[in-house]
Formats: structure tokens, sequence, C-alpha cells
């Protein structure tokens, strides 16, 4: 059990044996005896469950574990894109991880969005997404590890040329994500420009 889970608990259970101890002395019911400690401890539990937060956007809830797992996945790796556009011994991975990072948002967000759309997304976020996380995680050790010679620029240049390779990835799964708002605008226009025509040809 993490420590914010322990902390939380250790209020609930505070708040609620102070709510029995109240409830006994006033001589209530069984049933609010009952009912008001549990209810005082579900809701201090969750009132201090951490709102977990990238910038301004929050990890919302999302239908079925393994949704829920993929969007936590995907939260935790858009953290490490973050950690990556600030790095700033190195431009040039610090630009394509801000790149990275603010197309992982918009795909983020709008998978929050539309839950519905989230399993479309699964290999995005189980490979592409984690690899990108992965490169960053890994460079970033190798700097601060103060490796020198040949072997660091090698690994500076493919972790360039990847996270290059994953920017055009990043925006091909945004892309088909909107389709649908996409063919939207298309059907739209479509009717629009019938409809037009439509009335001019009753003028």
């Amino acid at each position: 059990m993490k420590k914010s889970e322990i902390r939380q608990t250790i209020i609930g259970v505070i708040g609620g044996l102070i709510t029995f101890v109240i409830t006994l002395l006033l001589k209530m019911p069984i049933p609010l005896l009952i009912a008001l400690p549990v209810g005082v401890y579900i809701g201090l539990y969750l009132a201090g469950k951490p709102q977990l937060k990238i910038g301004s956007i929050k990890l919302k809830e999302a239908n079925g574990e393994e949704m829920k797992q993929l969007m936590t996945d995907a939260f935790d790796d858009i953290q490490v894109l973050e950690s990556g556009s600030k790095i700033s011994y190195d431009d040039e991975i610090k630009n394509l991880s801000e790149y990275l990072y603010q197309s992982g948002i918009s795909i983020f967000e709008h998978l929050q969005e539309n839950p519905s759309k989230i399993p479309l997304a699964r290999r995005f976020i189980n490979y592409y997404l984690e690899t990108a996380s992965s490169l960053i995680s890994k460079y970033d050790k190798l700097h601060k590890s103060r490796v020198k010679g040949e072997s660091i620029l090698k690994a500076r240049e493919d972790v360039i040329n990847g996270l290059s390779i994953l920017t055009n990835s990043f925006d091909k799964q945004f892309e088909h994500l909107m389709q649908g708002e996409i063919m939207d605008i298309s059907t739209d226009v479509k009717v629009l420009t019938q409809t037009v025509k439509m009335e001019e040809g009753n003028v």
C-alpha cells in the first residue's frame, strides 16, 4: 500500500471512530450508529485521495480495469515526456521531447473526452508512447552517469533518430483518433452544400 493510501486510511479510520463515539454518546439508533461512521470513513478516504495531474490536465477515471490501466500507463509516460521537455543540457532532445509531450497531451485529452476510443490507442500507449518515455529516461540516466566517449555520442544520435520517428507516429495516431470528427465536418459541409443548392433552385 502506498504512503498516500495509508494516510487516507488512517484519516478515514480516525474520522469514523470519532463519529462512532459521538453517535454513541448521543444514543442514536443502531442503524445510524453503524451507517454514520462508515459514511464518514468513506467520505474522508475519498476526499484525501490525491488528484493526479500533468500541468492542468487531470487523470480521469476510465471504465474497465484494462482501460484504467492503459490511461494510467499513458499518464505516467507523458510525465516522462514532460520532464524531457525541460532538459537543459541538450536542446535537440529537449525540442523533440517537447513536441512529443504536446502531441501526447492532445491525444490523452482526446481519449479522456472520448473513452470509447481508448481501445483504438492500445498499441500506441503500450508501444509508441512507452518507447518515447523509455528513450528519454535511458538517455537522461546516461547523461547523469557522466559517461564520455563515442558510445554516448552514438546513443545520443540513436535517441534523436528514435524520437524523430516517433513524432510522425504520434501525429498519425492523433489523426487516426480524429477521423470521426474529420468525417463529421466533411458530412456537415456536404449537407450544407446540398441544402444551399436546393434552396437556390426553389428561388
